[in-house]
């Protein structure tokens, strides 16, 4: 059995109030804002990008657009992309994470970004000052995914002229992104006109009340100690994802609305347990594990999303991360590249190379440092 969950879970508290509170849009988004932002909640960020491609299409009278993205970027959060036909192109990251300019600009010759996205990985901040300068220079929108981060920290979400945010991620809940849209980015978005895409978008909704069921009771028989035994997979597997299908509708969840509105006054909770998780899973690791010194963290000073680490060879990850299957760690590979990358696009070692030296660990406060111990130190 699990002796940790990959997802956090709610507190017995929470399930019990849980039912009987109705949250507003109003009520849940203080911690995320900055500035005078303009705020639009989503069931999944792979809903926001869409309505900024679909936002650009409108506000140019374009029938297609393209869209950068970094190399190193999970292909399932393109799906809504792809479905509306516009053209990805991926530019290549240096060593330390930055984009390679000179190649985004070798580019420039064959194709015009009308949307360029940047990442802060796994929580920790991008230096995006020269992409920032490429973007409005093309007259590019700039589009910060901080889908990895819990929330603002140490100039996150300071940059982009859209943020995007998934609670989600972070915390007990089913669904929740969150789209920002900021005057002061490079492109200087004032009081534009979205509401009119987001409304049309929200048309679309399904039916969450099912779903929403079903992840509360699965939460609910986690919680009681009932959990199935880790999935295997294996380590060079990708889940390239073809069309949006796996997609819930656009729309977040009242059910996620109510779980984070009491969540709200455990997020510096949360941000304290995540750190603490992530130096207990580098410090077993480093001190019991036959990695020794071979480890590289890939966290460092804001609140990890999960705790990475990166080894020197393929073959080392691979052993690794099967070594921790074994012992039942909901241990994790992170992205699933897209197809254009892994079929040797120029310059894309980089990004090629990270997916399969990286492993990832669970760090959400349901995750106990005891248990960290007693996994790592069962080990052979």
């Amino acid at each position: 059995m699990l002796n940790f969950t990959h997802a956090p879970l709610p507190s017995w508290m929470q399930f019990a109030k849980v039912l009987f509170i109705k949250a507003t849009d109003t009520q849940i988004i203080k911690p995320w804002l900055q500035n005078d932002e303009q705020h639009f909640w989503f069931s999944r960020s792979a809903w926001s990008l869409y309505a900024i491609a679909l936002f650009r299409i409108k506000f140019f009278g374009q029938d297609n657009i393209q869209v950068w993205v970094p190399g190193f970027f999970c292909n399932a959060s393109l799906s809504l992309l792809r479905d509306l036909g516009v053209e990805l192109q991926f530019y290549p990251l240096l060593l330390d994470g930055k984009p390679d300019m000179d190649r985004c600009k070798q580019m420039l010759e064959q194709s015009s970004p009308d949307l360029i996205l940047f990442v802060n990985f796994f929580g920790e901040m991008f230096d995006a000052k020269d992409l920032a300068s490429f973007a409005k220079n093309n007259n590019a929108w700039l589009i910060e995914d901080c889908a990895h981060c819990l929330k603002p920290e140490n100039g996150i979400g300071l940059t982009g002229d859209f943020v995007l945010y998934s609670p989600h991620k972070f915390l007990a809940l089913p669904d929740g992104a969150l789209l920002l849209i900021r005057s002061d980015g490079p492109s200087n978005l004032t009081k534009v006109e979205f509401d009119d895409v987001y409304n049309k978008l929200l048309l679309k909704e399904k039916s969450f009340f099912l779903t929403s069921v079903k992840w509360l009771i699965k939460r609910f028989i986690q919680k009681l100690g009932i959990r199935r035994m880790v999935n295997f997979i294996s380590y060079q597997h990708d889940d390239i994802k073809t069309n949006s299908s796996w997609l819930p509708g656009p729309k977040m969840s009242t059910l996620a609305k109510s779980f984070l509105y009491l969540m709200i006054p455990e997020l510096e909770n949360e941000a304290r347990n995540r750190k603490r998780n992530a130096l207990e899973w580098k410090s077993e690791l480093l001190s019991h594990y036959c990695l020794k010194q071979d480890v590289k963290a890939l966290f460092r000073k804001n609140t990890p999303y999960l705790a990475g680490f990166q080894v020197e060879t393929k073959a080392q990850a691979k052993k690794i991360f099967d070594q921790l299957q074994n012992a039942n760690v909901p241990v994790t590979t992170w992205p699933d590249l897209s197809p254009e990358v892994l079929h040797d696009m120029p310059g894309q070692n980089i990004s090629i190379e990270r997916r399969y030296t990286r492993f990832y660990l669970p760090v959400h406060s349901s995750v106990e440092p005891k248990k960290i111990r007693e996994t790592i130190r069962c080990i052979q």
